[in-house]
């Protein structure tokens, strides 16, 4: 029987911790009846200091980048002798380190003489986050003789150009005929033959189009979190994990203040109705948060967007309400600011942007699964809308008490979802 595709994508707190690399073992052996693709980010906070590097190296600071290098390296180094290999891996592993920190010290040097760096050459240095996890994890578990696995470079599977991002799935499967595990990277591609990558957040894309192309039976995306939770744990007390969520929901609260991972990457695996799971690395039994396209959750969740710009248009004058309307949404767009919501009624027309550049009074609180009864007296004094399928109510309040609110509202919902239970 042809066995089933489950990928698995792990973040740079996920890879680069010794103590979660028994647990990523453990999650490899629970999933041993199936073949796996392995997608790795680089190790947390490589890639901000690549990002550092490209900008020593644009200001001529080439000493700096010197010292960045090297703490690059002794990040990596570091990582070696703390997952504890054999001693023919080991050594194996400190060698294709220096290497590749070798070229990284080549291309510095050939920015330092021709005092330029090209676009390429930056995308250049960028993609070695990705590739330092990932040829180290696979030296490291290949080593460990477990596993039939096998390394396949993201620039062989994944292409950008004018039309789009593809992935050459027939590599992927011809490889599954020799091994049940492939490493790979995430975020680096090839753009018309050359490195480039696929922006903030490109691990996660790439999981979802691997798996889409492959038609995966599930993607699991690796975190240092449980899952999608009813609340920000650094505001409410007690919170609790959502075992499903949909993708329409996911993405609502995502827009307005939820961190849990850039919904636009998971989009096409959502498309090919394949289950995305926010799973944790730290605590591999913990049953995680799954996203679908239409699974909705029963609980709630909250979440809240503050520094929102907020313009009013009055209707009645109509030329100049549609002309006014005309200007903010092209001034504003142009500034960079993301339009959230329209809300138009008889008599005027409210705009709300999300605000990158200076503090304002507004703010937009999200709910998932609103208890509109018990909370109808906090509503009674806001704007609000509810979009009834799927379950989505957005509540406009000034930033003044937004805090209060959002904590009176989740304290309320909470006790009424308790108090069903009995």
């Amino acid at each position: 029987m042809k066995k089933e595709i489950i990928i698995h994508k792990f973040g740079g707190t996920s890879i680069g911790s010794a103590e979660n690399i028994s647990n990523i073992i453990k999650i490899l052996d629970n999933c041993s009846n199936d073949n796996q693709i392995i997608v790795l980010s680089a190790f947390f906070n490589i890639t901000n200091m690549l990002e550092s590097l490209v900008v020593q190296l644009k200001e001529n600071n080439f000493e700096t980048g010197y010292i960045v290098l090297s703490n690059i390296k002794e990040i990596h180094k570091n990582w070696i002798k703390s997952v504890n290999p054999i001693e023919y891996v080991r050594d194996k592993m400190l060698a294709q380190l220096d290497a590749l920190i070798e070229q990284i010290r080549t291309i510095i040097q050939g920015v330092s003489i021709v005092k330029e760096l090209s676009l390429n050459v930056e995308d250049r240095i960028l993609s070695f986050g990705e590739i330092l996890s990932s040829s180290l994890f696979f030296i490291y578990i290949e080593g460990l003789k477990s596993y039939e696995v096998s390394f396949i470079s993201a620039f062989e599977i994944i292409r950008k150009d004018s039309f789009g991002i593809n992935v050459n799935e027939e590599v992927l499967y011809n490889e599954f005929e020799v091994s049940n595990i492939i490493v790979t990277q995430g975020f680096v591609c090839l753009e018309n033959g050359k490195i480039s990558n696929l922006g903030r957040g490109g691990s996660d894309y790439s999981a979802s189009i691997i798996g889409s192309k492959v038609k995966a039976k599930f993607i699991n995306i690796w975190t240092d979190v449980n899952g999608v939770l009813t609340g920000s744990p650094l505001i409410f007390e007690e919170v609790e994990s959502l075992n499903k969520i949909s993708y329409k929901q996911i993405r609502e609260l995502s827009k307005y203040g939820a961190k849990v991972l850039h919904l636009d990457t998971i989009l096409p695996a959502i498309e090919e109705n394949i289950e995305v799971k926010i799973l944790n690395t730290w605590d591999i039994d913990f049953i995680g948060t799954s996203i679908t396209s239409k699974m909705m959750t029963q609980k709630f969740s909250i979440t809240m967007l503050d520094n929102v710009l907020k313009y009013t248009i009055d209707k009645k004058d109509e030329k100049q309400y549609l002309k006014r309307i005309s200007i903010i949404l092209s001034k504003l767009s142009k500034e960079g600011n993301e339009l959230l919501e329209v809300i138009s009624n008889i008599d005027k027309t409210e705009i709300y942007f999300k605000n990158k550049f200076s503090k304002t009074n507004d703010a937009i609180i999200c709910l998932i699964n609103p208890n509109i009864s018990i909370i109808s007296n906090e509503l009674s004094n806001h704007d609000f809308t509810f979009d009834s399928e799927n379950r989505v109510m957005k509540i406009f309040v000034s930033s003044d008490n937004s805090k209060n609110l959002l904590n009176l509202i989740y304290k309320k919902t909470q006790k009424s979802i308790k108090d069903d239970s009995f």
